[in-house]
């Protein structure tokens, strides 16, 4: 089986998909939200990326991205999902200890060590984080409204206003309370 690779243009926004190990919910709290906005944050400060928009879900999340630079986008993808696993996994030992997690608490541990390749102790996410290139106005309208409408596909709210975690609010309600974006105007179509 071949692995997938991303290729990063320049100029481009980028639809993110992240999912963690064993479709274990790891995202559920608002503390590891709050983990990952701090991240986000960082890191889009540092390599001059835009987050045009976002769902944290339990167990993966999505993101809209754009730079000038595809090398600003790689390092962001890869550095942000790098901290965002570190620090769950060493400073937020309770997610991993929680029973509803998983069926069996001691397997947690192991699920996340079977996935390990490289020099990695553990590895958090299922897999590398897939990005597409978005390349029309059609597209980028299609990836904003599977992002906003995913939580209430899933069955968590009725109606995507009720979701916190996700940009649907943003656009919608122009409420940035929660976490800011860089909003487009085409996503408003």
């Amino acid at each position: 089986m071949s692995r997938w690779h991303n290729i990063y243009l320049d100029n481009f926004a980028y639809f993110f998909t992240a999912t963690v190990a064993g479709y274990t919910p790891l995202l559920s709290s608002d503390s590891v939200k709050t983990l990952v906005f701090d991240c986000w944050n960082f890191y889009r400060r540092e390599y001059h990326t835009n987050i045009n928009a976002y769902v944290i879900m339990p167990e993966h999340l999505h993101l809209i991205i754009r730079s000038d630079s595809g090398e600003n986008i790689r390092k962001f993808i890869q550095h942000s999902l790098r901290k965002i696993s570190m620090k769950i996994m060493n400073n937020f030992r309770s997610p991993l200890e929680d029973r509803s997690c998983c069926t069996r608490t001691k397997e947690k541990p192991n699920l996340f060590k079977n996935h390990t390749r490289g020099k990695a102790v553990h590895r958090f996410w299922k897999e590398r984080a897939k990005g597409e290139p978005i390349f029309s106005d059609t597209v980028m309208k299609q990836k904003l409204d599977y992002i906003h409408m995913n939580p209430v596909k899933r069955g968590l709210v009725e109606n995507p206003l009720d979701y916190l975690y996700s940009s649907y609010r943003n656009y919608h309600l122009n409420d940035q309370s929660t976490f800011q974006i860089d909003s487009v105007d085409i996503l408003l179509l």
